[in-house]
């Protein structure tokens, strides 16, 4: 990997950047430090392209002109010089590196300010960031992937080491049917794009990641990405179930009643996280704990949660959990219960 690559330093150092694009293309996908300030709205962008079609270049880049003049222009173009003048560093670009940033960097120069373009545009910068993702499976890193079953705090272990990367804090999914947060997760681009800049800034010799299903909610893990987790060395979380139970209850239940979660919404969000599995359930199981679920909320006289996370656990997710221990226990290297566990990675993290 080309560390030295300006494109690679653009990302890494996060040096701020105005995205030229319509909204529509920022949408499908962008980068953690880019702002979409659009030289051409989404609407405008379809009326220039129809008449490039129709009429050729000329007549489309006379009809951006046209579209965006007088008050509007001056708008767009004091926009970009607030940001500007806020975060000197930055780079301009659009899809390609073509037209739009070209008449950008044209105007700006007009008003004094010389903005450097990204001449390759965000085509350019993608291709930079799968170029970092893919190289992550010949690099010369150990990647060490802490496995455990469901309630074992695998995250809480892996935030107390230097050398980690959090898959599930970007791509903000807890990796479960239950594990949806508040916030939308980001697209697939968006997550590749977090993940690369994480790596491009991941500078130990050891990497840590938390052992994850192909997706992580709505996002997948890059190919090359999972390919290499899955043949790295394993180590395994063990600890008794009560202790699962409590560590389940209080992030999935006490957590978000203490930041103000209304009951009846944290009800709801758990009756849909649980109808997702159903079919995997099967209806009798399904019905058994979505009634122990309503009872631990709407019950007056019992408000344990204990139950159904006891029947979750030990009829579903453990028994899922249990073939791929299995099929994993050739590729691992320490076993233990938290403490000892923690003390095995805090060790591997200081060399």
């Amino acid at each position: 990997m080309d560390r030295i690559s300006p494109y690679y330093q653009i990302l890494k150092e996060k040096i701020p950047l105005i995205d030229l694009r319509s909204p529509g293309e920022f949408k499908k996908g962008a980068f953690p430090q880019s702002v979409n300030f659009p030289i051409l709205k989404d609407d405008e962008r379809a009326r220039v392209g129809k008449t490039y079609k129709h009429q050729g270049k000329d007549a489309a880049i006379k009809m951006g002109h046209k579209l965006v003049s007088n008050e509007i222009k001056e708008i767009r173009i004091h926009t970009w010089i607030d940001f500007i003048q806020d975060h000197p560093t930055t780079r301009i670009y659009c899809a390609r590196g073509g037209l739009r940033s070209k008449i950008a960097q044209t105007w700006l120069r007009d008003r004094g300010l010389n903005v450097k373009r990204i001449s390759g545009g965000y085509k350019l910068l993608r291709n930079t960031a799968i170029n970092i993702l893919d190289s992550a499976e010949n690099d010369n890193k150990k990647w060490i992937i802490l496995g455990g079953k469901t309630g074992t705090g695998k995250t809480n272990i892996l935030n107390r080491l230097i050398s980690t990367i959090d898959l599930e804090e970007l791509a903000n999914h807890r990796g479960s049917a239950f594990g949806k947060t508040d916030s939308a997760q980001p697209s697939q681009i968006n997550f590749e794009h977090s993940l690369a800049i994480h790596y491009l800034n991941h500078s130990g010799n050891t990497l840590f990641l938390e052992d994850e299903s192909r997706t992580i909610g709505r996002v997948a893990i890059p190919n090359s990405w999972y390919g290499r987790m899955r043949l790295s060395k394993w180590v395994l979380i063990d600890i008794p179930l009560e202790e699962r139970i409590q560590n389940i209850q209080i992030e999935y239940i006490d957590k978000p009643l203490n930041v103000g979660v209304p009951k009846t919404d944290l009800l709801l969000s758990l009756r849909s996280s649980l109808f997702k599995i159903q079919k995997r359930l099967g209806h009798e199981l399904f019905m058994s704990i979505r009634t122990k679920i309503d009872n631990a909320f709407l019950d007056p006289k019992s408000h344990s949660h204990y139950d159904w996370i006891h029947d979750l656990l030990t009829l579903y997710y453990d028994r899922l959990y249990d073939y791929q221990i299995s099929s994993k226990m050739g590729r691992c290297i320490y076993r233990s219960e938290t403490s000892g566990v923690v003390d095995y990675l805090t060790n591997l993290d200081s060399e």
